[in-house]
């Protein structure tokens, strides 16, 4: 009985203190220290990856720490009239929210449809962390 409680104990312990370290772990930690080029320059540099819509209503690019991403998606679907009342996008665990990305996106309105993206991709490693991309068909309510 002594030797299941030293056990159960132990366990208990070594579970505890592994925490801290598995959640140091991140594959995307803290860099908000570092300095990253602008926003402009930065889609400037962007060839293929990510284009803005030629002649776009409204577009979008800013360099932001992660944890802003969701309250930026949900203003910019709001200035698009995309925005329905869906819950914020959730932040992925393995990006610590002091991580600075930048956060692209466009929109353009034609007679009959309605083209809408974004991107979130990272200051530090240039990778993509999120992407979307919708179109809806348009009813000009004034006609």
């Amino acid at each position: 009985m002594k030797n299941l409680i030293t056990l159960i104990i132990s366990s208990s312990l070594l579970f505890i203190l592994t925490i801290p370290a598995l959640a140091e772990q991140l594959e995307y930690p803290a860099n908000q220290g570092k300095s990253f080029t602008s926003e402009d320059k930065f889609y400037k540099q962007l060839k293929k990856e990510y284009r803005e819509f030629e002649d776009a209503t409204y577009s979008i690019r800013r360099k932001i720490s992660y944890k802003e991403t969701p309250d930026a998606l949900m203003t910019f679907e709001e200035k698009t009239g995309r925005y329905f009342g869906q819950p914020k996008q959730k932040l992925a665990p393995n990006i610590h929210p002091e991580r600075q990305v930048y956060f692209l996106a466009s929109f353009i309105q034609s007679r009959d449809k309605e083209y809408l993206k974004f991107e979130i991709i990272d200051a530090e490693t240039k990778q993509s962390l999120a992407r979307g991309n919708s179109s809806h068909s348009y009813i000009n309510p004034y006609k």
